[in-house]
């Protein structure tokens, strides 16, 4: 097995350093820093960056004593020892190989409690007539003849040994927190930071979503995914995409296994393809500046992919559910060559299904590849492919509207106000590569890449962007032809490792990464050339064919983000850790826009933005931590002034402060958190200048606010509570208002209406006992507090609080088949899951509907 990971230390024994060694160090890091300021200054290109990453950690590796390997919790059940070895391997992030026939036939006890690396392999072993050894490269192999050797007292040199060729079973530290498989709702850590740590470990707040729980609730796309994740709310666009909100704040950045992207739902950008690629989703609330550079507090979201399995394996499932939703996916991979040092995963999802809204339809297929492979040991190369098409109307929904005093119309859930001839096409094309490669136990280089290409285009007429009159019954119907088409590539690469400095451990990870989007974005506008009657709309409305549009918008733009970074994580004490980064980031947004009757272009730029970060843990037992951190905010905006200018970047500061458990030997994490965010600069909109910015040079321009707040508290509880028992879910409270501004009548008042003030979501899964335990029964409940809106004349609160309720029932057929009924809003509520602020468009949500799904492993 190869497993590989910077795990926390703890626990450890820090040896001492003479004084001429902390002299020497002192100058080699003085020496260091200087080269490395020297590369920055000299240029801040990616490849410019990472020379500098690896001209300040070079002295540090040639004096530096390696870190002891650290003492960690384990809890492995009992099974067979390949089972256990590959677990121990994951959770405790080493390199470590053997033969398959070496195991054979062998079981485990399992393992419980506190141990250090070579304790635990002693206590799996045992018994097993093998013994685990380091080699002088790091990896751990397992051999019969240093079982012997240790029998007989033999001499040190016994480890050199000449052994049988190891085969190499497993990923490097790519899966070292792999959560396909375990069955868990929680993870032994998360890689958000470009090293692998526990949650409670991060000073932040960091919410992983399993694949056990992906595949439980159907959480089929990432919108799903994060719509049961604690504190995130989406925001529904008419044009199908959703807004990512999260502390009163949107985020449109997004990791793919650790790279940033650019990834907004107002350029086309749609997570309705398939989730089925994934094996977790981790999402950080609180300022994520440090890694993705122009950012803002609402957090950042890593979508951590599947890789190629180390055993052969085929899983097959088919469904089906209400409004003649039909699917099936198949998945199979395994070793392509004798020693599994090639590993490969091909899947396949395809969903054909109408909706409860009228005449609306959609199709889905979606493909994944995954090929990895073992270079030597110590170095792993990953590739994959993903393709989605979704066809369909699901694009051009736009919700219904309101009447002009806020109240809802008297409609079924199932209107559609607009014409049957709709259609969307979107496609959708990722490529990813990732190189890894450990020089010893503690140093390792990642260098990852992503690629992105989408397009969507689509026809549309309905009614809607307007208020029905209180007395009325028609509303004005528009046309619109879409042409979005985007391409994002980013790269990302981090030197990270452990080592010992001025008598401390310190973990270190110098990193640089580059993300740049272009865009092409072109609709044409048939404004009001019909009409319909919201009671009794006509799907057969006319087609806009042959008529000269009366308003049309092109926009070509492309983004640029590049930055260097760097993060160190001391150990001050046994018990006490002290993170701080630093990030700098280079900015460039040149676009420009074109209408019927003028051209604009447009200019973002910034140049070395100083990102500073600071985190404290304190461990108050094995299983508690306390924290506290500290991160700047800086985000450049595009609206412009009265002037035509663009307004200054928004800044500001991110605290929070929390207590995390990892409970039952890390079955079982708990976090609290307090947070406060305070931000300036913020772009709203200015009444007392005339109407001269937008596309067609009418709409209203924009002003910098004062200061504005967002505090609040969240509690997450997610993992195993009991024996048989899985529950992931949590609290959020947030409050949110303008503290200073050049308008006294903003102060006091909320800048976000998009948040909930309560958030309360819990999913628990039960597997029952005895006889019946081949059934398990799960059910959860999402709750939100009352939306209201800045109207002053209208219904408000538009919408009361609400709870949906969802469940599950599964039944394991036998060892190979299994079959689960799900059913949404259990008991049918009537609401909307967003109403626009000024009330022109209101979401319904969906009725109570059920997918009965048979799946088989092989």
């Amino acid at each position: 097995m190869v497993k590989a990971s910077n795990s926390t230390t703890r626990n450890r024994k820090r040896p001492t350093m003479d004084h001429r060694r902390r002299g020497a160090s002192r100058r080699l890091f003085s020496n260091a820093l200087v080269r490395s300021a020297m590369a920055c200054a000299m240029g801040h290109t990616l490849f410019g960056s990472l020379g500098a990453a690896v001209t300040l950690v070079t002295p540090f590796t040639a004096w530096a004593q390696a870190a002891p390997l650290p003492i960690r919790s384990y809890s492995i059940p009992p099974g067979t020892l390949e089972e256990a070895l590959t677990h121990f391997g994951r959770a405790a992030g080493i390199l470590l190989s053997f033969t398959p026939e070496s195991t054979a036939g062998l079981r485990s006890p399992g393992l419980q409690g506190s141990y250090s690396v070579q304790g635990g392999l002693d206590a799996l072993l045992a018994g097993s007539g093998l013994r685990a050894a380091q080699q002088a490269n790091g990896t751990f192999v397992l051999s019969k003849e240093f079982a012997a050797a240790a029998a007989s007292s033999a001499a040190p040199q016994a480890r050199e040994a000449t052994l049988p060729a190891v085969r190499v079973m497993a990923q490097t530290v790519l899966d070292a927190v792999t959560t396909e498989g375990t069955g868990s709702y929680t993870a032994q850590g998360a890689t958000l930071m470009k090293s692998t740590h526990a949650l409670k470990d991060i000073p932040q707040s960091v919410s992983v979503i399993t694949r056990q729980q992906m595949d439980d609730q159907r959480l089929d796309t990432l919108y799903d995914v994060l719509a049961n994740t604690p504190g995130v709310t989406l925001v529904n666009r008419p044009n199908g995409g959703r807004d990512v909100y999260s502390r009163g704040f949107a985020t449109s950045t997004f990791q793919y296994d650790g790279v940033p992207l650019q990834r907004g739902a107002s350029t086309g950008n749609h997570f309705a393809a398939s989730s089925i690629y994934l094996d977790r989703v981790e999402v950080l609330r609180g300022a994520q500046g440090l890694l993705e550079g122009a950012g803002n507090p609402a957090g950042a979201v890593n979508l951590v992919r599947k890789r190629g399995l180390a055993k052969t394996g085929v899983k097959v499932e088919g469904r089906a559910g209400s409004w003649d939703n039909l699917g099936a996916r198949v998945e199979a991979g395994g070793p392509l060559d004798g020693e599994g040092r090639l590993r490969s995963r091909v899947a396949l999802d395809y969903e054909d299904k109408d909706y409860f809204v009228d005449t609306m339809h959609e199709r889905n297929l979606n493909a994944y590849a995954a090929l990895d492979v073992d270079l030597t040991p110590q170095t792993a190369l990953g590739l994959g492919l993903a393709h989605s098409r979704l066809e369909g109307t699901r694009f051009t929904y736009y919700g219904v509207p309101r009447y002009a005093d806020g109240r809802a119309l008297n409609i079924p859930r199932s209107a559609f106000i607009g014409a049957d001839w709709n259609n969307g096409d979107r496609h959708e094309t990722q490529a990813f590569i990732d190189f890894e490669h450990r020089f010893d136990p503690n140093w390792k280089l990642k260098l990852a890449g992503v690629y992105i290409e989408e397009s969507l285009e689509s026809i549309m007429s309905f009614g809607g962007y307007m208020l029905v009159p209180v007395d009325g019954s028609t509303i004005g119907g528009h046309g619109y032809t879409y042409d979005i088409r985007t391409k994002n590539l980013g790269v990302d690469a981090a030197l990270s490792g452990r080592l010992q400095a001025l008598g401390l451990d310190h973990e270190v990870v110098l990193g640089t990464n580059y993300s740049r989007q272009r865009q092409n974005y072109a609709y044409d506008e048939y404004w009001e050339y019909t009409a319909y009657n919201v009671f009794d709309p006509n799907h057969d409305a006319p087609r806009f064919d042959g008529i000269a549009p009366n308003g049309i918008y092109r926009f070509a733009g492309r983004e640029t983000q590049k930055g260097i970074y760097g993060t160190l994580r001391s150990h001050l004490t046994d018990t006490l850790t002290l993170s701080l980064g630093v990030r700098a980031s280079w900015y460039e947004a040149p676009s420009q826009t074109r209408t019927m009757t003028r051209t604009s272009t447009n200019l973002r730029k910034e140049s070395g933005e100083i990102t500073p970060y600071a985190g404290l843990v304190y461990a108050l037992t094995p299983e508690w931590s306390v924290y506290a951190s500290y991160a700047d905010i800086f985000q450049p905006q595009s609206a412009t002034n009265a002037q035509l200018e663009v307004l200054p970047p928004i800044v500001g500061a991110n605290h929070e402060v929390g207590i995390k458990g990892e409970l039952f030997d890390g079955a079982l994490n708990t976090s609290f958190a307090v947070f406060r965010i305070d931000q300036s600069n913020r772009a709203i909109a200015d009444f007392d200048s005339p109407p001269v910015c937008g596309s067609a040079g009418t709409s209203r321009c924009s002003r910098a606010a004062g200061k504005v707040r967002s505090e609040g508290l969240e509690l997450e509880v997610r993992g195993q509570l009991a024996k048989d028992w899985q529950l992931g879910g949590g609290y959020t409270y947030n409050r949110n208002e303008f503290l200073q501004d050049a308008n006294a009548a903003q102060v006091g008042k909320p800048f976000d209406y998009n948040t909930p003030k309560h958030i309360f979501r819990l999913w628990a899964d039960h597997k029952l006992p005895g006889q019946l335990g081949q059934w398990s029964i799960g059910a959860g409940v999402d709750y939100r507090s009352e939306q209201k809106t800045n109207s002053t004349t209208r219904l408000n609160p538009v919408q009361g609080g609400y709870s949906i309720w969802n469940a599950r029932v599964s039944y394991q057929i036998n060892k190979i088949w299994a079959a689960a009924l799900n059913v949404e809003n259990l008991f049918d509520k009537k609401y909307y899951t967003f109403i626009a602020t000024d009330y022109v468009f209101s979401f319904v949500g969906e009725p109570r509907n059920a997918l009965l799904t048979l799946r088989g492993q092989f």
